[in-house]
């Protein structure tokens, strides 16, 4: 997003959010509308399931809502969004990780509109992606989340480390590892369920 994007979004978001603190809370749903998509999107690839992620997206936005009294606006409304909706996906994975479990669909119709970013960009091309889905299924959340951040959220890797609160370095780790653990995983034979 461009710097001055971003200065009318939190400039936007802020003033919908004050208004809301001052008693108008049916704003909130203007809040909920302008998020919804990235949300919904950044809930699907990481629980997989629409129904779950839907479940995933509204307690997001319930815990935002109760927290805006305590939202200081140091970031960006959408990041602070943001990482209440990782921390529930987290949340969410460790209750219900199964290995047999489905990854989300990547398909870009699946994708909101404004969140077509392509992870396919420089690993594999679109005949692969059943394979890109099973390897990114198989790594570990915090290296499946730094991948999902940048590539379907498109995040930076500063929004990354806000949203995850971690240091910048330690985003750059993570990606760097969860790109090797990928390679790897797509360099395994195709036939037998890509199992050596």
């Amino acid at each position: 997003m461009a710097p001055g994007n971003a200065r009318a979004e939190r400039g936007a978001d802020g003033e919908l959010i004050e208004r809301v603190r001052n008693g108008e809370t049916r704003l909130f749903a203007e809040l909920v509308h302008r998020h919804q998509d990235a949300v919904y999107g950044m809930a699907l690839r990481f629980v997989g399931s629409r129904t779950e992620a839907e479940d995933v997206a509204q307690e997001a936005f319930l815990r935002a809502y109760r927290g805006i009294p305590g939202f200081k606006g140091d970031a960006k409304f959408s990041t602070w969004l943001y990482r209440i909706t990782f921390n529930l996906c987290a949340d969410w994975l460790r209750r219900n990780r199964r290995p047999d479990r489905a990854a989300a669909s990547i398909d870009k119709a699946d994708m909101p509109a404004d969140e077509r970013a392509d992870l396919e960009k420089g690993l594999v091309v679109s005949e692969e992606r059943e394979r890109v889905r099973r390897a990114l299924d198989g790594l570990e959340e915090i290296y499946r989340g730094v991948i999902l951040l940048l590539y379907y959220q498109d995040m930076s890797y500063d929004q990354i480390a806000e949203v995850l609160g971690v240091p910048l370095k330690t985003v750059e780790t993570r990606l760097y590892r969860a790109r090797k653990m990928l390679r790897v995983a797509l360099e395994e034979p195709r036939h037998g369920g890509g199992q050596a």
